[in-house]
């Protein structure tokens, strides 16, 4: 029988708990962007680069209509270890429970939205007309599965902030496995290949909610959870609100800022979205890595504000930090210089869609140690409970800056390597912010000023 090991933020030698606690993360983060890295492997295989274009195309809308909503397990993640670090069972069992209950409320708002709204956003960012009809399969067909990604994530979030990440690994493996081997007989038997890798995608995600759920109603100690006693709780919903409502609004403005962009990245052609399709998935497996840092940083940090451990606090972001960045350097670095090699596996026989990903990734993978940075001081604004501070931070440096960028430097510039700068400039922009923030809620916090739940 396996052993499952739980760290406790609040004992014992930190860097190694975070590198004990942070590893099955970053597997468990880095198998689910290979969910569509291995849809777009499947597709330049055993389709063309038409397919992988039409899947590519669809990022920037699955992102504004899903993850937006994902970006409120941030703020559960932060309630659920600050109420286990204070040992506060009652408000653990509300939040839990309303955690559930609002995954599949926000899934069934994103069904109804990818229904309504899907074929509107692809008009926007000028879909190409060779791949619009495929990603119109693929929206439809991932979002359908929505509250089972949904609940995949709020529950998972609810068990690593527990101490325990190498369960949500083990059911990712799962449906990780079950994702590429669907995939494969899926586009076997079926003619519509977008199609077919969508289904896959979506039946694993089933596998992983059903997975998560089970767990969920089998653990004991402070944390329980059953199907048929849960209760919805209007003062959880105001806290899992006021935390995670502005990473959830951030989620949406991200993809929003991005959608001038995808829009002029359309315009090259359907090499160009192919491309940056491909180097998106080169991006999500990448930064699956110091990602996954960034959000150890909500549970340690999290965790000895609720036992009220000022010097832990501090030790426990300076490490989550250094280590972060160094992450983020190292394998945004090797990512970067390995490109063309990962990217022959993704778009094979289209060499020009190579070269446009080759350019996306010089702007933006090889400056993910400045992302690194920004996740790990967002997630310390946020955890001390200040997540509107972070959200208006990326309001005006992801969204007004870009859309600055887009009409006033970018005409001037039009070039494809112009387009993808506007990455770069706006997270240093960023990040000096972050510092800036950071720095003021850490002297307060230091004379004992900061929010209590």
């Amino acid at each position: 029988m396996t052993i499952t090991k739980k760290v406790d933020a609040t004992k014992g030698s930190i860097i190694p708990q975070i590198i004990i606690y942070t590893i099955p993360v970053i597997i468990s983060t880095f198998l689910q962007s290979m969910f569509h890295a291995v849809d777009m492997v499947v597709l330049g295989n055993m389709a063309d680069s038409t397919a992988v274009a039409a899947v590519g195309a669809t990022s920037p809308i699955t992102a504004l209509l899903l993850n937006s909503f994902v970006g409120f397990s941030s703020g559960i993640k932060v309630l659920v270890a600050r109420f286990i670090g204070s040992g506060e069972r009652d408000k653990l069992k509300r939040t839990i429970d309303t955690s559930m209950l609002l995954a599949v409320i926000f899934g069934g708002i994103t069904i109804l939205m990818s229904i309504v709204v899907a074929p509107f956003f692809l008009n926007i960012i000028n879909c190409p007309e060779e791949c619009y009809g495929g990603a119109l399969t693929y929206l439809r067909i991932y979002l359908l599965f929505a509250p089972t990604s949904l609940i995949y994530n709020f529950g998972a979030a609810i068990i690593r902030a527990n101490g325990d990440t190498q369960r949500p690994l083990y059911y990712m493996v799962i449906s990780g496995v079950l994702n590429a081997l669907l995939n494969v007989i899926l586009c076997l038997c079926l003619e519509q290949k977008v199609a077919a890798v969508a289904i896959a995608t979506a039946v694993s995600n089933l596998v992983g909610a059903i997975c998560v759920v089970i767990h969920l109603s089998k653990m004991k100690g402070l944390i329980s959870f059953s199907i048929k006693g849960i209760r919805w709780n209007n003062n959880a919903v105001k806290q899992i609100f006021s935390l995670g409502g502005p990473i959830a609004l951030y989620n949406m403005l991200f993809p929003l800022a991005n959608l001038q962009i995808s829009s002029a990245v359309n315009s090259y052609g359907v090499s160009a979205t192919a491309g940056v399709g491909a180097s998106n998935t080169m991006q999500s497996l990448s930064g699956s890595i110091h990602s996954s840092f960034a959000a150890s940083t909500g549970v340690f940090v999290g965790q000895n504000l609720g036992a009220r451990n000022r010097e832990r606090v501090k030790k426990c972001f300076f490490h989550c930090l250094w280590i972060s960045f160094a992450f983020g350097l190292v394998f945004g670095t090797f990512f970067y210089r390995t490109g063309r090699f990962w990217l022959g596996f993704i778009i094979p026989d289209d060499p020009t869609a190579i070269e446009y990903a080759l350019v996306s990734m010089e702007h933006i993978i090889q400056f993910y140690f400045i992302a690194a940075i920004n996740g790990v001081l967002g997630q310390f604004i946020q955890t001390f409970g200040y997540s509107l501070l972070s959200t208006t931070n990326s309001v005006v440096f992801v969204l007004g800056f870009r859309v600055f960028w887009m009409n006033i430097v970018y005409p001037h510039i039009e070039s494809f390597r112009g387009l993808m700068f506007c990455y770069t400039v706006s997270w240093t922009l960023m990040m000096i912010s972050n510092i800036i923030m950071a720095t003021v809620i850490y002297k307060r916090y230091n004379k004992g000023k900061y929010r209590k739940f």
